[in-house]
Parts: C-alpha cells; structure tokens; sequence
C-alpha cells in the first residue's frame, strides 16, 4: 500500500475496453497512472509487462507433467524448474537467460506455449514494478492449469 500511497491510482482495463474488455471486476486492477498510460491498449499480462526480462519470475516445482510435442525451449525450462530449489526467491528471466545464455524471446515464447498447454498458471500485477510469477502446475486437471489471475495492491 504504501507504494501506491505516493501514485495516483487508476483503474486499469486488463484487456482494455477499446478491444472489447468490460468494466467488469475481474477485469480490472488497481495501477498507478503511469502504468497505465504506458500500458496504452495492449493485453498485461501477455502483450506490456515493463522491463519483461527482469520482472518475468520462474518458481520451482515437482516436475512437471510429460508434454509432449513441445518446443526444444519448453523441454530446457521444463528441467530448469525441476532444478529450482522452493526455498530462493524465484529467479527472473533475465537472470535465467544470463546464467544458461538463452535468448529471451525464445523463453517468454517457451513460457507462453507451457502456460497455454496447462503447465503453469500466472500470477500478475500491473506495476510498482509490473510483475509476473509462472507457477508450475504438476497436475494438468489442476483448476489453476493455464490460468491468469491479475492482482492490484493488498
């Protein structure tokens, strides 16, 4: 809260009324106007996310469940998060792609082909800063599998 305390707070259109969004209440977030105005038309959290490299979070897992006929990249994230020790905070895709020398477009591409195969859910929030957390669902029947669930402030 006391982030938001120092912005002026606006409501923010997930996917923006422009292409077809409702002023619906899981359809908006609290964010600040700056935010907001950046984010212009464009989808949070699969079009605008600022700085996406460094605020884009991979948390670990069990292993995953087998999906088959996924990309090279999906196959590599899939072993990383069964790597990721639960008790570090998270790493980010920029420190993901620093430390194996990955290309990030192919990871947000990589996440974003898991995420709509049901291999993670996505927990967002429209600013201060932006972020975005893909948690690893284990069980593809999960009601989470492939879901985004946008939050504003506490």
């Amino acid at each position: 809260m006391s982030v938001l305390l120092k912005r002026q707070a606006t409501l923010d259109h997930v996917v923006p009324r422009t292409r077809g969004g409702l002023d619906a209440a899981d359809n908006v977030a609290v964010a600040c106007r700056t935010c907001n105005s950046s984010k212009q038309d464009l989808i949070f959290p699969s079009e605008w996310i600022p700085n996406r490299d460094s605020f884009t979070y991979i948390k670990s897992s069990e292993p995953l469940p087998h999906l088959t006929n996924i990309s090279r990249m999906a196959r590599r994230i899939t072993r990383l998060v069964a790597q990721l020790d639960p008790r570090e905070d998270p790493p980010s895709v920029a420190k993901v792609c620093a430390d194996h020398h990955w290309r990030p477009r192919a990871v947000h591409l990589a996440l974003a082909e898991m995420h709509q195969r049901g291999a993670f859910c996505v927990f967002a929030y429209p600013c201060a800063p932006a972020t975005r957390h893909f948690q690893p669902i284990t069980d593809p029947h999960n009601a989470f599998a492939g879901g985004t669930w946008v939050g504003g402030w506490e």
